[in-house]
């Protein structure tokens, strides 16, 4: 039997809130009366986590399905698993640190079921707890919506429709962040304000070191920006270094003065280096591609 729902759930490290984070999922399934499987993909976290999992799946081996991973691939490949795995005609993906609630999720459900769109993002208030994860947030988002035709970046609390599901499934891009490719497939997405609490248990898995690679990775692997700023500069460069020729080869027939190449030798040399290395960056890009890195190796399946 096919299910109405697939929920998705990546886990790294997380043990206690596991259980809180099933019930809560299971609560909602039957206020709304439908169908469901809950798919845990355990992303090579900690042995304390999967027992924890396991235990789950003996106290509800027909809802639960679980998925272990050979190594840590990162929230998006484990989130690609299981989207891979799913078998509901509405797929919904949720964090494991129950910051958001599953009660949450019918805000997303509800506007789909009224709206028929194909992805409904939850998003919640900025705090000001976090100033420079917010400020760098909020700047991700403009690149994206002003230089990559409006697409915007999402959340990892999502609603996806199977149709959707069914283009990521296929996707061959060497490098996945599920939210953009998401974008490429289709503008009808609907954002849906949701609660978010402090953390049950633990702290993030994501540093401001890890969040700044992610965001350089977001606009190196999924956004040209580099490339035509670098263009731009190089263009500007180039004008600029004919205007210094000009007003040295002036100086130098009308004064007597030297011509100042050095001045113009460092200019050069600063704009050529700082080419080879945007190009050197996306030159690493189509190689990924071509060695076809995978996203997830899945370990054990139960």
């Amino acid at each position: 039997m096919i299910p109405g729902y697939s929920f998705i759930i990546p886990v790294y490290k997380s043990v206690n809130s596991l259980g809180p984070l099933y019930t809560g999922i299971a609560e909602l399934m039957e206020s709304l009366n439908e169908s469901y499987e809950v798919i845990f993909v355990e992303d090579h976290g900690s042995t304390e986590s999967w027992n924890r999992l396991l235990d789950l799946k003996k106290q509800h081996p027909n809802q639960i399905r679980l998925i272990r991973l050979t190594k840590n691939f990162g929230q998006n490949g484990a989130t690609l698993c299981g989207i891979d795995e799913a078998r509901g005609h509405i797929l919904l993906t949720i964090d494991d640190d129950l910051q958001v609630h599953p009660s949450e999720l019918k805000k997303l459900i509800d506007y789909q079921a009224k709206h028929q769109s194909d992805v409904v993002y939850g998003v919640y208030k900025e705090t000001s707890a976090a100033p420079l994860r917010n400020t760098g947030s909020r700047l991700i988002k403009i690149i994206f919506s002003r230089t990559e035709s409006g697409s915007n970046i999402g959340s990892s609390i999502r609603l996806v429709t199977a149709h959707i599901a069914s283009h990521l499934r296929s996707h061959s891009q060497d490098h996945l962040f599920i939210n953009q490719v998401i974008s490429w497939y289709t503008f009808d997405a609907g954002f849906v304000e949701i609660q978010r609490h402090k953390r049950f248990d633990g702290e993030s898995g994501y540093s401001y070191l890890q969040l700044f690679r992610i965001a350089f990775r977001l606009l190196f692997l999924y956004t040209s920006l580099p490339l035509k700023i670098m263009i731009a500069l190089c263009v500007t460069g180039s004008l600029a270094s004919l205007l210094l020729a000009a007003y040295y080869c002036y100086r130098h027939f009308t004064l007597g003065e030297g011509p100042g190449l050095p001045a113009l030798i460092v200019i050069a040399i600063s704009l050529i280096l700082a080419s080879i290395s945007i190009m050197g960056i996306y030159i690493n890009r189509i190689y990924s591609s071509r060695v076809k890195k995978p996203h997830y190796a899945i370990k054990q399946k139960l």
